[in-house]
């Protein structure tokens, strides 16, 4: 089989020395990594820079991207160039990326002028100004390589990255895809049926669906969802490596 898997967590610049990213370690994508690549299959393994990977192996390709925009541009290049049995998607990808940062002054005095100019006859009336506002301002190209600190608040503008795991089928039909959900600090129930509805959405074949609080070193509970919404459960990463890679190998024999 040749298997593509991501994992570690995207990271979103700011400026040029300052990010925004998240926790993510990739050691679960390892973990499924090293148990495919045990049993002899092929892997291209896309990663961050800081995230733990899988040993070096002739069957293993390793790929690294830093941004959302980045895993974008590869998965696209990737997809259109290989046909994939399976599609590990572990990687936690950021939901939003940076726009523009600007001190509180600059935004205070934008919203000032305009409003100056305007007559504010309503309450809807002064949300559009503010809205305008917003918009142009978030249109601006952020032209400091590092924002100064001299402000007592920086407003940081963010806009929605999209959501990678949705082009997949787009490119790739018939792949066994495997999407993962974390959640924190809920029950079973509702990781059960969020997982289910993220499945449904992006037309997995499985979802991983997991509670940060229930991820401690090596323990790590999951439910694995399948598409007929049989739920299995594993306790640790090594446990839910096995059950992935042993559910992917039964599905691609059919």
């Amino acid at each position: 089989m040749k298997v593509l898997i991501t994992a570690g967590g995207t990271s979103e610049k700011i400026d040029n020395v300052r990010s925004i990213t998240n926790h993510s370690t990739g050691r679960l994508g390892r973990t499924i990594a090293e148990i495919f690549l045990e049993k002899g299959h092929q892997v291209i393994y896309l990663t961050t820079p800081y995230a733990v990977r899988p040993a070096e192996n002739k069957q293993l390709t390793v790929i690294e991207i830093e941004t959302t925009a980045e895993l974008q541009q590869q998965m696209k290049m990737l997809l259109s160039n290989h046909n994939f049995d399976s599609i590990i998607h572990s990687m936690a990808v950021s939901d939003f990326s940076s726009e523009i940062s600007i001190p509180e002054e600059e935004l205070i005095q934008n919203l000032t002028k305009k409003l100056q100019k305007e007559e504010l006859s309503t309450g809807q009336k002064i949300s559009e100004i503010i809205k305008s506002v917003l918009d142009s301002l978030g249109q601006q190209s952020q032209s400091e390589k590092k924002i100064s600190s001299n402000t007592d608040r920086l407003l940081l503008f963010l806009k929605k990255n999209p959501k990678i795991i949705a082009m997949i089928r787009e490119h790739q039909p018939d792949t066994i895809l495997v999407g993962f959900k974390l959640l924190v600090g809920v029950t079973d129930n509702e990781l059960i049926n969020v997982g289910t509805a993220t499945l449904e959405k992006n037309h997995c074949d499985f979802v991983l669906a997991n509670d940060l609080e229930n991820i401690q070193g090596n323990n790590h509970r999951g439910l694995l969802i399948h598409a007929d919404h049989h739920v299995e459960t594993a306790d640790t990463k090594k446990e839910i490596a096995q059950l992935i890679v042993k559910n992917v190998e039964k599905l691609s024999r059919f």
